[in-house]
């Protein structure tokens, strides 16, 4: 009798920011229980994560993203507001760039496809061709934070807009069984809270306090929310769960539409988009979602 043939695998990584860091921990414990992706699909961070996967630098990756505090976070952000958002984010594609063994998207070791949004059009685009560290730029726009991204004669936007968990990417590029990573999984529809606000004087907020001195003075009173006489949403906290809000609608009316075969949800609402400083534990979650899947993870790559 012929071999069964195994089923062709893909691997989907969502969108949200710095709970992504999540897809690293997935990899690695999805290539403990014998898993290996056959493609892979990525929005905004998950596009990051997963391109640096196809290009082999998984390791280097983890190891950067480990050694990030919020002072050197803050390094990487060029601040810009005549970019179109906060920061214009050429160090962010320096850093993608620096991962990769190749630059080109179609020379990976997994098929890929990077999902951005058509700044012009609103509609998703995935590219599975030409410069990877252009495409997951552009795939990591987030409005209000990081500018739009030119490829050509069109602007782009984050992926996380018009797809954020892009499990249709991946039936595209072949997939027999869709494997989804959701990194905004707990967020049960409380997307923020006034105990949010704090003073968190070792993390990201106080390393946030120390670099607005340097910004022009009416972007450092748009931003400093230090001196607010009462607990109010201040401009980070708008646009974090502006993004939550809206993704989280999308992605449900997408997953009902192009429902994956096995759906890990990561535990991360305690963490915010913008906490890339607390990768170990985000990276944690990661592999423990993998552990409570494993059962269905191995029924349907056959393995």
């Amino acid at each position: 009798m012929p071999t069964k043939r195994r089923p062709k695998i893909g691997l989907a990584l969502g969108s949200g920011g710095a709970r992504g860091w999540c897809h690293i921990g997935v990899l690695r414990a999805l290539s403990d229980i014998g898993v290996k992706p056959d493609v892979v699909s990525g929005a905004s961070m998950g596009a990051l994560v997963g391109a640096i996967y196809a290009g082999d630098g998984l390791d280097a990756l983890e190891d950067w993203a480990l050694k990030l505090t919020p002072r050197s976070f803050f390094r990487l952000l060029d601040f810009n507001l005549s970019s179109g958002g906060l920061v214009e984010g050429a160090e962010i594609l320096n850093v993608v760039k620096g991962l990769l063994k190749s630059n080109r998207i179609e020379d990976q070791s997994v098929p890929l496809a990077l999902v951005a949004t058509d700044m012009a059009t609103g509609r998703e685009v995935w590219m599975t061709k030409g410069d990877i560290g252009e495409a997951v730029r552009a795939s990591v726009a987030l409005p209000g934070v990081v500018s739009p991204f030119r490829i050509g004669d069109r602007w782009f936007l984050d992926g996380g807009l018009t797809n954020p968990l892009p499990v249709s990417a991946c039936h595209i590029l072949g997939a027999d069984v869709v494997i989804a990573v959701n990194p905004n999984g707990s967020l049960n529809d409380v997307y923020w809270s006034h105990e949010d606000i704090s003073e968190d004087e070792g993390g990201m907020m106080a390393s946030w306090r120390g670099y607005l001195s340097k910004l022009p003075p009416a972007l450092t009173s748009m931003l400093d929310w230090t001196h607010v006489p009462e607990v109010t949403p201040q401009y980070l906290d708008v646009i974090a769960t502006s993004i939550d809000i809206m993704t989280d609608g999308i992605r449900r009316s997408k997953l009902a539409g192009h429902p994956p075969h096995v759906l890990m949800d990561a535990r991360l609402a305690h963490m915010s988009i913008f906490d890339f400083h607390r990768a170990e534990e985000a990276i944690a979650e990661g592999r423990r979602i993998v552990e409570e899947n494993a059962e269905d993870i191995r029924r349907y790559a056959g393995v």
